[in-house]
């Protein structure tokens, strides 16, 4: 008599005060994880900044496309189908995830410029193409991103602010590295 009380009071509890349900460690692949929202704050020059306020919340991943603001750092997990890529979803733990990012603004690179670090934990050679926006221009730019070879770091940089970065058409490739030119 008294188990069923408990799980008639607990029943009629409010959602709320029992708690959420905790969020998933890897969202599922259609998933997207949303940015809070935030404000970006870039060195222009010795003396200038850029600043910008996103209200609207921002996707890490979303469409297979990966998102970077300067002072982030995440990853990627990749679903694999065969020897393509079928999708890129976010993934919060560095542990866990297949590539990692760091993008930011090191006072190394003054006055303005940019570094992003990737860490590979993958098997194979990792390409992606890149688009960027700068503060001050309507355009979206492309760049080049060096491809990253397994289980390696590679590092890419600019002599310039970079309002955000978007990494896209992630393709595996057998390494080259090592191989005997033919």
């Amino acid at each position: 008599m008294r188990m069923l009380f408990w799980v008639l009071i607990l029943a009629f509890l409010p959602t709320s005060l029992i708690g959420q349900d905790p969020q998933p460690t890897s969202p599922a692949p259609d998933a997207r994880v949303f940015r809070e929202p935030f404000t970006l704050k870039l060195r222009v020059d010795n003396s200038h900044f850029y600043e910008e306020h996103y209200d609207k919340r921002i996707p890490y991943v979303s469409d297979n496309d990966v998102y970077l603001f300067s002072g982030e750092d995440f990853g990627i997990n990749l679903n694999l189908k065969g020897d393509e890529i079928a999708g890129v979803v976010y993934q919060p733990d560095e542990k866990k995830a297949d590539v990692w990012f760091v993008f930011s603004q090191p006072k190394e690179l003054a006055p303005a410029g940019m570094l992003l670090a990737i860490r590979s934990s993958l098997k194979r050679q990792l390409r992606m193409e890149a688009l960027m926006t700068v503060p001050g221009k309507q355009g979206v730019y492309k760049t080049s991103i060096m491809p990253i070879e397994p289980g390696l770091s590679g590092f890419e940089s600019w002599p310039h602010p970079i309002v955000q970065l978007v990494l896209r058409n992630f393709k595996l490739y057998e390494s080259q590295v090592g191989k005997p030119k033919q």
